[in-house]
């Protein structure tokens, strides 16, 4: 009950006893009929002796006073019911009773820096928090080790909803409808756009909260390439040219992706086939169409772009390589994550600040761009003790609620609609770009994550000296089997 109902409350309680008071104090001046009613409680007369001669009459006996009536007692004040303490305005939620520690793993940049200060601001109360970033490549295969033991030594995974998937498929992650369901309209978590919901979920289960917006396009140094009088290309066959009048003019890398690891690969294949107008497998059957002139042609460009425009880079620089290329004028041309571009405005790394530009993503001659939709979130490893799920949901909230994501726009693009930053990464026009004609998401068909495994698995091998088609006919072999086996086709 609030302050305010109960001092109402006590104040009706003490005029009703008023009231009373002054009902009983009437009854004193009823007449004798009434005193004999037994209503006020007077003792009785004691009868008259018997007169004698001469005998005065006995006088009459007064009657005893009727009792004042006692004052009901006030109402006793209910306790308040406990409220439950928020943490503070920049950490939205319940404080927890007793301390709880969450060790967090993933890749970091410059958006999720700003998500990792945002769960800092929840350290005010009962939660700490651990972090282990590592280099991309490095951190997923950390997680995929962390989870696959059976007893998680972290609570928190950041990643892409390609890995959101992968490790769906493993049962290696909770789902979370539950908690989203219960948190829904408390934390407005309908501002996430249903696309980047169903980027975060695998047959129905959501796997992790949407936080950070992404796809790729070309990043370039406007100095550099004015200096040698080139335009930035929009097409594979204009890059290749000008990644050799690059390399001409003395530099090493002439067009950079990066190309290093199995799931590299998936992702730039999959999204160059995009561009040709195929998906790798049939999103109603399942059916492969990764083994095919389209795929071949596909995978074949990439291929070039590592042998012909970055032989020492493409195939052994991560993205976290990529980033730091591109700061310090090894690179001058390339194709990276949009997440990216806020670093190359940073003072403390960039030796380039405001010479970066950038440009929507190469295109095959159609009008779809090889650009993913992609979305990145935080995830609850599987057997994660169950009283301990909840708060770490709720720190997942508390960092990405809309206060959270107003501040983390200014160095990329977020998940809750119409959140911007004024002093945002200056790649806006070619992010959206990218996402509007690009390939679009991942497919959601229940095999389609054991066709990114076994592509990732088998493309990778082109760097060691397997030709294309080998490396997609054994990527079909072992998908065909593996998802039969399933159940899946």
């Amino acid at each position: 009950m609030s302050t305010q109902h109960r001092r109402w409350w006590r104040i009706f309680a003490i005029f009703l006893a008023f009231t009373l008071v002054v009902a009983a104090c009437g009854n004193d001046d009823d007449d004798d009929t009434g005193a004999a009613s037994g209503d006020t409680g007077t003792e009785e007369q004691a009868p008259a002796p018997e007169p004698e001669p001469e005998q005065e009459e006995a006088p009459e006996q007064e009657e005893a006073p009727a009792p004042e009536p006692e004052d009901e007692p006030e109402p006793e004040e209910q306790a308040p019911e406990p409220e439950m303490m928020i943490i503070s305005d920049e950490c939205a939620i319940p404080d927890p009773s007793n301390s709880i520690e969450i060790d967090v793993m993933g890749w970091e940049f410059p958006i999720i820096t700003q998500y990792a200060d945002e769960l800092d601001d929840c350290e005010e109360g009962n939660y700490s928090f651990n972090y282990q970033f590592l280099d991309s490549v490095e951190a997923r295969n950390a997680m995929t080790q962390d989870a696959a033991s059976g007893s998680p030594s972290f609570e928190l995974y950041q990643g892409s909803n390609a890995f959101i998937s992968e490790l769906a498929n493993q049962g290696f992650v909770r789902p979370l409808n539950d908690l989203v369901d219960k948190y829904r309209d408390e934390y407005n978590l309908d501002q996430i756009d249903e696309a980047f919901w169903n980027m975060a979920s695998l047959d129905g289960n959501i796997y992790a909260i949407p936080m950070v917006s992404n796809t790729m396009h070309v990043f370039y140094n406007e100095p550099a390439l004015s200096e040698l009088g080139l335009d930035v290309p929009t097409t594979f066959d204009e890059a290749f040219q000008t990644c050799a009048a690059i390399q001409d003019a003395g530099y090493d890398i002439g067009f950079l992706y990066m190309l290093s690891a199995g799931w590299a690969w998936q992702i730039e294949f999959d999204s160059v086939l995009g561009s040709l107008g195929q998906t790798s497998i049939d999103p109603v059957t399942g059916q492969p169409n990764f083994n095919s002139p389209e795929g071949i042609e596909a995978a074949t460009l990439l291929q070039r772009m590592w042998q012909e425009c970055a032989p020492d880079a493409a195939g052994s620089y991560s993205t976290d390589d990529v980033q730091a290329a591109f700061q310090t004028g090894e690179a001058i041309l390339g194709h990276t994550w949009a997440s990216r571009a806020g670093a190359m405005d940073d003072p403390e790394a960039s030796t380039v600040v405001g010479e970066i530009q950038f440009a929507p993503a190469l295109g095959t001659g159609g009008s779809t761009l090889a650009a993913p939709a992609y979305i990145d979130g935080w995830m609850i490893p599987a057997n994660t003790p169950e009283d301990r799920v909840e708060a770490i949901f709720l720190a997942m909230l508390a960092a990405t609620d809309l206060e959270s994501q107003e501040a983390a726009a200014q160095f990329g693009l977020v998940t809750r609609t119409g959140v911007s930053h004024p002093e945002g990464p200056r790649d806006a026009a070619a992010a959206e770009a990218s996402l509007v004609n690009g390939r679009g998401a991942d497919l959601t068909h229940p095999a389609a994550g054991i066709a990114r495994a076994k592509l990732g698995e088998a493309l990778v091998t082109i760097l060691d000296g397997t030709p294309v088609e080998e490396a997609l006919a054994a990527a079909e072999e072992a998908y065909l089997a593996e998802a039969a086996e399933q159940g899946l086709l």
